[in-house]
């Protein structure tokens, strides 16, 4: 398992605030993010060789539910057509919401190496995935349908 950045809850909360464009030190990389009506989120970053990535909750303030990392080394890119393949899916219980047993309140990430697709479209909402890679997240047990726009 690789090392967290120690600025990855911080650095997460900046993106989930302001968008990916927030300036960004050249070891911790903003590479995605995703927002549910202000009370959910998710913030993926690359960190040397690894994929890292927290998830947020709003109660008064965004607070961290947890982080992962993977590690990754990419191949270079063979092929011309765009390709959408899920690398990484993990829940988790809400603090913000009472458990339920039918499993309304969990919280789902998912990673997604997203080539040649310039946005995912989640639901109601937009995912940018400017550098190829792109997380969501979602409550419930089912995932939201994905659609792909390319450029």
């Amino acid at each position: 398992m690789p090392e967290f950045h120690p600025s990855l809850v911080e650095q997460g909360r900046r993106i989930i605030e302001h968008g990916l464009d927030v300036p960004h030190g050249a070891d911790l990389v903003p590479l995605s993010r995703d927002v549910i009506d202000g009370d959910l989120a998710a913030a993926l970053f690359a960190h040397g060789d690894a994929l890292e990535w927290v998830v947020f909750e709003y109660d008064a303030d965004w607070f961290s539910l947890g982080y992962t990392a993977l590690s990754t080394t990419e191949p270079p890119s063979t092929g011309e057509r765009a390709r959408l393949e899920i690398r990484f899916d993990t829940w988790g219980r809400s603090r913000t919401r009472r458990w339920s047993l039918g499993g309304r309140h969990l919280v789902h990430t998912r990673v997604l190496r997203a080539e040649r697709i310039a946005q995912l479209r989640v639901a109601t909402r937009t995912i940018a995935t400017p550098h190829g890679w792109a997380i969501m997240v979602w409550r419930g047990r089912r995932a939201p349908a994905i659609s792909v726009d390319n450029p």
